[in-house]
């Protein structure tokens, strides 16, 4: 019996990338109103796996302006300052996966792909069927984070009464 060559992560990236298609363990799920949707894995990942790609127009810019803060993401490659405008509804995954700066699963790595950067997702540790895919956004002080805050302190005060 022959056993199928188990292809390399940044492999499978890139075969995602070239394909624009994403993976068949991750779905789109309806969270709720404050966090809208998400990602969710269907299977088990384990550690290292290419999870999805953050897909959009690439392009090349010295300073981004998010007035939405959607959507955007900007990134530094080979000295230059790129941004992925994935603002536009185009049925792809990565666009949807929410921030987790405590515990994310997922981390975002530049891979290069026919000379041009691709950021994918790449599984920090395993990943169980059901749960959400996540990566942490960054340094910035974003909305959201501080609503969480809030919850935080909110439910921890009901918790001691």
């Amino acid at each position: 019996m022959l056993r199928k060559r188990r292809i390399k992560p940044e492999q499978d990236a890139k075969e995602h990338v070239l394909s624009g298609k994403d993976k068949a363990f991750i779905e789109k799920q309806y969270i709720n109103a404050f966090k809208g949707r998400g990602v969710f894995a269907l299977e088990h990942m384990k550690p290292s796996t290419f999870v999805v790609e953050y897909r959009g127009v690439l392009s090349q810019s010295k300073y981004v302006d998010d007035i939405q803060g959607k959507y955007l993401f900007d990134f530094t490659w080979n000295g230059a300052h790129y941004c992925i405008d994935a603002s536009k509804e185009d049925g792809s995954l990565g666009r949807l996966v929410n921030d987790d700066h405590k515990n994310p699963n997922c981390k975002v790595k530049t891979d290069v792909v026919e000379g041009k950067p691709h950021l994918c997702l790449f599984s920090l540790r395993d990943i169980c069927p059901d749960e959400e895919i996540t990566y942490n956004y960054g340094d910035s002080s974003w909305p959201w984070r501080s609503v969480e805050l809030c919850d935080e302190i909110s439910v921890a005060v009901d918790e001691s009464i």
